[in-house]
């Protein structure tokens, strides 16, 4: 079983991010911390914390389904999903800058690793988030998510 160590405390700019004004940790001793080491996330002790100042989206959630799944419904969860998908994106650029020696395995146990990550901090948010919904969020990003691990403009260091 894991945590969060607060409540989201951001800042909104429009049109669409928020930004943190405090870190904001989740740990759970179930992570498999070896693939997302492999891309440079640093997890001591199982943790993975979002510094004061990072830039998300919450969740990439469209706005047509919000009445069901709303970006705040799963936001603390999104938001270390946002930072581990970073992650994955900065590894990838840089392994791309240097003759294209990106490991694609080392890429997708990563995905797979973030995925799960964030499949255990819904389980594990307050208050508790519907299982459909969890369960909806996590195959959604199991399917899509790999348009969000391509490397993108602004994607420096966070």
């Amino acid at each position: 079983m894991g945590s969060f160590n607060n409540k989201i405390e951001a800042e909104y700019n429009p049109p669409k991010t928020w930004v943190l004004s405090r870190d904001l940790s989740y740990q759970n001793d179930e992570m498999e911390k070896s693939s997302l080491q492999a891309v440079g996330i640093k997890c001591p002790a199982s943790k993975i914390t979002c510094k004061k100042g990072f830039k998300t989206d919450l969740a990439s959630t469209p706005k047509l389904i919000w009445n069901l799944i709303a970006p705040w419904d799963i936001a603390r969860a999104a938001i270390i999903h946002d930072l581990l998908y970073l992650r994955i994106r900065q590894y990838r650029r840089k392994s791309n800058k240097n003759l294209g020696q990106e490991n694609s395995e080392t890429v997708s146990k990563a995905k797979k690793a973030s995925d799960t990550v964030f499949l255990l901090a819904m389980k594990d948010a307050e208050p508790k988030i519907s299982s459909w919904k969890i369960k909806a969020a996590y195959y959604a990003v199991r399917l899509f998510g790999r348009w969000s691990i391509v490397p993108r403009e602004g994607d420096g260091e966070q």
